[in-house]
């Protein structure tokens, strides 16, 4: 079934809970703007018929029969232009009665997640891609976006395993290895955080969010020189991206703190066998 770009949730992770700046997960933008703009049933599938009104035919008295499949498209294609003018509300209502009637159109269930998500409804968007996994276990977007989800929620552990889900689907999702990045340093785990922000890099070198993190990550490490060159990169590609600008200044400090301690430090004493005059 050929399928279309779908969007992608946006979070900003919690700090580390080490004082340090907070790391960011997928950036915001343009690629986040709003939901698939075509969701179709996969072909192959079975069709039913339904009644839509409960009215009957004025030519036959029979009921007013439509293709549920079609219906499903009219719905979703009217949720469309409802995310595109912000309207979610209106937006989850079509996509609501779209997945009744095709209950096995995995994009159906990935815009309603986006939708629900976009109003607050956290633990039904949660239900929703969930069902989107159901339905096609091998969407990494869903898995993204899922954990990123489960990462707001404090279900860490959970949230790792949807992003290495993502990532062995679809190796080159530069998002995923950073969130997945983002979640291992907020269990504490720097150094493999580091590995996937890294990857994201790699796989996307103008990532100014995924520097930052490497960034932070080597400020958390108390590794000052690595940490200032990747805050540089961060900010020669945005330099508006504010917590980047706030981790070169902690780092500075940390710099000029460090400085300070071995200037006031002691000269060292004479060992054992040195001599006095």
């Amino acid at each position: 079934m050929k399928r279309t770009p779908v969007a992608t949730l946006t979070l900003l992770a919690a700090g580390l809970g080490l004082g340090l700046p907070q790391l960011g997960a997928a950036p915001s933008g343009a690629t986040n703007a709003s939901a698939n703009a075509s969701t179709s049933a996969p072909a192959g599938k079975s069709k039913f018929l339904v009644d839509p009104v409960g009215t009957n035919s004025p030519s036959t008295n029979a009921p007013a029969m439509v293709d549920a499949d079609a219906a499903s498209a009219e719905l979703s294609k009217n949720a469309d232009d409802l995310i595109a003018k912000g309207n979610y509300p209106e937006a989850i209502l079509a996509l609501e009665k779209a997945v009744k009637l095709t209950p096995d159109n995995e994009e159906l269930h990935f815009n309603l997640a986006f939708a629900l998500n976009r109003v607050g409804r956290i633990r039904e968007s949660i239900a929703e891609y969930r069902e989107t996994i159901r339905v096609l276990p091998e969407y990494a977007e869903a898995h993204n976006n899922l954990g990123n989800l489960l990462m707001k929620t404090g279900d860490l552990g959970e949230a790792v395993k949807q992003f290495e889900l993502a990532i062995k689907h679809q190796p080159e999702n530069s998002n995923a290895h950073n969130n997945l990045g983002t979640a291992l340093a907020r269990l504490g785990k720097l150094s493999d955080a580091v590995v996937h922000f890294q990857d994201a890099i790699r796989l996307r070198p103008d990532y100014a969010e995924a520097w930052m993190n490497v960034g932070t990550a080597r400020l958390g490490q108390n590794r000052y020189q690595e940490a200032a060159e990747a805050l540089d990169n961060a900010l020669r590609l945005n330099p508006r991206l504010e917590p980047a600008r706030k981790a070169m200044v902690r780092l500075r400090e940390r710099v000029a703190a460090a400085a300070a301690a071995a200037q006031s430090a002691p000269a060292p004493t004479g060992g054992a066998g040195s001599t006095s005059k």
